[in-house]
């Protein structure tokens, strides 16, 4: 099988025929195109400050992959802003606005590659017509033609657009570049008083990122290459968020073939455990922090003890002693323990190590990674999906409408897929913002 320094060589006539125009560049770029979206966000500092002052909550929100964003993004936001940060699926709030969405002042940051999802785009709408006054938006996007953007710059709300830098916007079917580049993108929110600390701190992101993808991915295609059938992913707080990503990663471009499962560290006993078979990879997002490193040492034995799964694969700042005993493969991309980055910073690293153990199992498949979907079944951008009108007054959850009888018709309309408290760790000191009288709208920040 190919390294991704192989395939990347290849010439273009031998990649459109293996189906690896874009996506094996889409995974080599990353660590450049996040050095390359820090130092655009820059730009973006006043507005975002402006935005997050007076809020008293942020939602994340997306679907699919980007939705996946927001719940790596919770811990790190909610302990620099000092706010409560929660992830809802753009899905959930199409389905059920009232119940999703705060009625205080708080921030809608609306994530999207394309920026043609109809569930993320009408849930950037149902804002706008529910929340009126008490909603400010922000739409972090690759693509600055998608309806996303547009929505954002015709906003009445509060509103500022980030604009990821073109390369961002991958042409493969997976979300790769797009999905780790939003994700650094939008930790800005939390250093908006801190730019040269956002930009240290992605910089010693990139040299992790390169070190995976320069050291491991030959073992990680090693695995790849075993007769797999389902793959676990388990992390805890922002690396659950990264096994959600990893997961779906593998399940797209194995075509199904491999099912894909995601589960908290400790909630893997809970029932999930039963369904690790001899045909499985089992993979732990470590912690860097010794307590939680104890527990995911514990939960490895355990996995030894019973003889579960093919194969073990653990990702991690630094190995405890005797996880090179008990995994197949450790990613340890701070072995040395320099970069010291706090694990509510590293889904991004975690994620790649999925997107190349996906990529390697496609070609080991017989797949095409820039289509591997044989029959159609999903594509780049989701097919099917009917937006209707909210009616007014409307009660799904129960609860009526406590702001006006709107109805909603969206503007726009198929979808792209794709524990709070005090922080000990100096990078993530919470930084709390006193509430404020919302502020009237102004114009969009423009592109990066």
């Amino acid at each position: 099988m190919d390294s991704l320094k192989a395939l990347l060589a290849l010439d273009e006539d031998q990649k459109r025929a293996r189906g690896v125009v874009h996506t094996p560049g889409e995974i080599a770029a990353q660590p450049a195109l996040w050095r390359e979206t820090a130092a655009g966000m820059l730009a973006h500092r006043e507005r975002l400050a402006g935005l997050l002052d007076g809020v008293t909550r942020v939602v994340l929100t997306g679907s699919g992959s980007s939705y996946y964003v927001g719940k790596g993004l919770e811990r790190a936001l909610s302990h620099r802003l000092g706010l409560p940060v929660d992830a809802v699926p753009g899905t959930e709030i199409v389905m059920d606005p009232e119940g999703t969405l705060p009625r205080q002042p708080f921030l809608l940051v609306s994530f999207a590659r394309s920026g043609e999802s109809p569930e993320g785009n009408a849930a950037f709408e149902l804002a706008d017509r529910l929340r009126e006054g008490l909603v400010r938006q922000v739409a972090v996007t690759c693509n600055p033609e998608g309806t996303l953007a547009r929505l954002a710059q015709e906003t009445p709300s509060p509103a500022a657009c980030c604009l990821l830098p073109p390369a961002t916007h991958d042409r493969g079917l997976a979300m790769t570049s797009s999905f780790t580049s939003m994700f650094v993108a939008s930790l800005f929110l939390g250093w908006t008083d801190d730019p040269e600390g956002y930009l240290r701190l992605v910089e010693r992101l990139a040299q992790a990122g390169q070190r995976i993808l320069d050291e491991y991915d030959e073992p990680i295609s090693q695995l790849a290459r075993k007769p797999l059938e389902r793959v676990f992913f388990v992390g805890s707080g922002a690396l659950f968020g990264a096994a959600l990503e990893a997961h779906l990663k593998v399940q797209e471009l194995s075509d199904g073939v491999v099912l894909g499962k995601a589960e908290d560290t400790l909630g893997l006993r809970h029932g999930p455990m039963a369904a690790i078979n001899e045909k499985t990879l089992f993979g732990l997002f470590a912690s860097a922090h010794p307590y939680r490193r104890r527990y995911e040492t514990d939960l490895l034995r355990e996995v030894d003890q019973k003889g579960l799964g093919l194969a073990r694969l653990v990702v991690c700042p630094h190995p405890e002693p005797e996880w090179e005993a008990l995994a197949d493969v450790v990613v340890a991309f701070d072995r040395d323990q320099k970069l010291r980055l706090p694990d509510a910073i590293t889904p991004p690293l975690a994620v790649v190590v999925g997107q190349l153990l996906a990529l390697h199992k496609s070609l080991a498949l017989g797949l095409t990674p820039d289509r591997p979907s044989r029959k159609g079944v999903i594509n780049r951008v989701v097919q099917g999906v009917h937006i209707y009108p909210y009616p007014a007054g409307a009660s799904v959850g129960g609860v009526r409408g406590e702001r006006r009888g709107l109805g909603f018709r969206p503007r726009y309309g198929a979808v792209e897929r794709g524990s709070r408290g005090p922080s000990r760790d100096p990078l993530l000191v919470s930084k709390t913002l006193a509430p404020r009288a919302p502020t009237g709208p102004s114009a969009p920040v423009g592109p990066t």
